[in-house]
């Protein structure tokens, strides 16, 4: 005989609705932080006459006006559609990124982002997505096999304190894709810049991948495995210029 279901206790009613609260808190935060990004690398770049200012101005303002106009429709932050996910205007920097990292002339006068160049903002954003795809490979909700977790905490963890050193002394992306960050003992192929871009985040797009053709749906997976291949992309590229 089973057991009638037990009402939820007097903490649970309360811890609910504040982690619901919390959980749609951040993913505004995220969304909106992206939004004031992209804005700020329109404005910067406009204002330091790179040769790409009209293609970032048209891509940016293209994206707020139909982003404005989905709010408009009764979307929201992290609701359904594209336009809506918290990941899309990091989608469409890294976007932007790409179209300015043909050649080191290019990257070198491309975007502006909080004031600094593209070369100095895409060692900042290559950490950051190294940072991610480390939580999202062997954080709490990714691959099971413990071996594959600490491989990839050491990898990730080794690729970010490289990084992080080359940001602090403002080598420039295309000096680290080209072999210049930590440990310089190692042949380049072993060094932290090259091991984030093409360990860490190969890694976790294939992590992503498989989670995707395991459940049959690209749900919950498509932002990342744009964010991490978009990375890995423009990593190629600067480390064939």
């Amino acid at each position: 005989m089973t057991e009638p279901p037990q009402p939820d206790r007097p903490d649970d009613i309360h811890v609910r609705p504040f982690l619901s609260r919390a959980g749609r808190f951040v993913v505004v935060l995220v969304g909106l932080s992206g939004d004031a990004l992209l804005v700020d690398a329109a404005y910067e770049t406009w204002r330091a006459l790179s040769p790409e200012r009209h293609v970032v101005a048209a891509a940016v303002g293209l994206f707020v006006a139909l982003t404005l106009w989905v709010l408009k429709q009764g979307g929201r932050i992290g609701g359904r559609g594209w336009l809506t996910d918290p990941g899309a205007p990091y989608i469409v920097l890294l976007g932007l990124f790409t179209f300015a990292a043909g050649t080191p002339g290019e990257m070198a006068r491309g975007l502006v982002v909080l004031g600094q160049p593209a070369e100095t903002a895409l060692v900042a954003a290559l950490l950051a997505l190294v940072v991610l795809a480390t939580l999202r490979f062997a954080g709490p909700w990714g691959v099971r096999a413990w071996w594959l977790r600490l491989a990839g905490l050491a990898l990730g963890g080794y690729a970010a304190w490289s990084l992080a050193l080359a940001l602090r002394a403002h080598v420039t992306f295309t000096a680290v894709m080209g072999g210049d960050s930590a440990w310089r003992g190692f042949p380049a192929w072993a060094r932290g810049g090259h091991v984030g871009a093409f360990a860490v985040l190969p890694l976790a797009f294939a992590r992503e991948f498989g989670v995707a053709m395991t459940k049959l749906t690209l749900s919950g997976v498509m932002r990342w495995m744009l964010i991490f291949g978009l990375g890995i992309w423009i990593a190629s590229r600067a480390a064939g210029a």
